[in-house]
């Protein structure tokens, strides 16, 4: 008797607390190509969680799974000079979004390694500042030749070469703070029913995206010029036809430099079409159809919450005066 009522207790337990603690490593990957060449200071940046987080190593249940939003910025931006110095960048991880919506903010974290792929200059040092390449012909150039005359000082050679992580490139971050996670006893899951199943003819709603998610959702967007952004939006809600156009855009050029005709369509949609204008940009909307999707759809459902948002991104970088004025669709 003692021993069933016990279980009953443990069966209607609340969320228990577990703990990520501080020194764990996660390890991130880009969704964006980071250039020091490009990039402004208090630029937020998105990432992803490249694997899951457990309790107890690997062996526990999952705290935070792979595949969660990460959400970072850019705190300082530094080109290499002309004569002195290398570049660099200090990414600061502040808040990781789970898929089913819990938000982990405020993190204290640093990077410690960047994974080395092709096309990756840097490397971090101690205090989580990546710092570029060094230039030894410049150096070299510099030290055997100090130029005295003004033909020398036009011979030396350019900058020093920027810091350049492509998008994919994997991150370690090193968390400096604990996070307190809360997950359901493992007991409760034999006592939940099995959801009911919803006739294909019956539509539900889907939930509203919170303000914060939203936040999230925005940010890698948020700072474009009004008139580019109004296209972007409106594009996301055809991510077949962005997939289409990028393919187009970056297909083979005929011998006068023209992209071809075949590939293109006059059925795309407008806004589609003018995103044509801007190739980078569209590489970056179908580099993470995941994200594209999700923002096309909190835009189509939420319109006027999808502005919000932007200005609240666009006030906490500082870089606008005004409102954006945007005309929804």
């Amino acid at each position: 008797m003692t021993s069933a009522a016990l279980f009953a207790i443990f069966l209607s337990a609340g969320p228990q607390e577990m703990v990520i603690p501080e020194g764990t490593i996660l390890p991130v990957i880009l969704n964006e190509t980071i250039s020091t060449a490009k990039v402004q200071d208090d630029e937020p940046i998105l990432l992803s969680l490249a694997e899951d987080v457990r309790a107890a190593g690997r062996r526990g249940p999952i705290l935070i799974p792979r595949g969660s939003d990460v959400v970072g910025r850019i705190v300082k931006s530094d080109r290499a000079g002309h004569f002195v110095g290398r570049s660099h960048i200090d990414i600061r991880v502040q808040e990781i979004i789970t898929p089913t919506g819990e938000a982990y903010d405020g993190l204290t974290a640093k990077i410690i390694d960047v994974g080395k792929k092709k096309g990756v200059k840097g490397e971090v040092k101690r205090d989580g500042v990546i710092d570029g390449p060094v230039h030894r012909e410049r150096d070299a150039f510099l030290l055997l030749f100090p130029p005295t005359t003004l033909f020398q000082l036009l011979a030396t050679p350019k900058r020093g070469p920027d810091v350049v992580l492509p998008v994919e490139t994997r991150i370690y971050v090193k968390l400096m703070s604990p996070i307190y996670v809360e997950t359901q006893p493992a007991a409760t899951a034999s006592v939940t029913p099995e959801p009911v199943a919803v006739p294909r003819q019956v539509s539900r709603a889907m939930p509203a995206v919170s303000p914060a998610n939203l936040d999230v959702l925005v940010s890698p967007v948020a700072l474009y010029p009004d008139a580019i952004l109004r296209d972007l939006l409106a594009a996301t809600l055809h991510p077949n036809e962005i997939v289409a156009a990028n393919q187009w855009v970056h297909g083979s050029r005929d011998a006068t430099g023209s992209l071809p005709k075949s590939g293109y369509s006059d059925r795309w949609d407008e806004s589609v079409k003018a995103m044509t204008a801007y190739p980078d940009l569209l590489q970056r909307l179908t580099a993470d159809m995941n994200w594209t999707t999700k923002l096309g759809n909190a835009y189509s459902a939420q319109p006027s919450d999808v502005m919000s948002a932007v200005q609240r991104m666009r006030t906490q970088a500082g870089n606008f005066r005004s409102p954006a004025r945007l005309a929804l669709r």
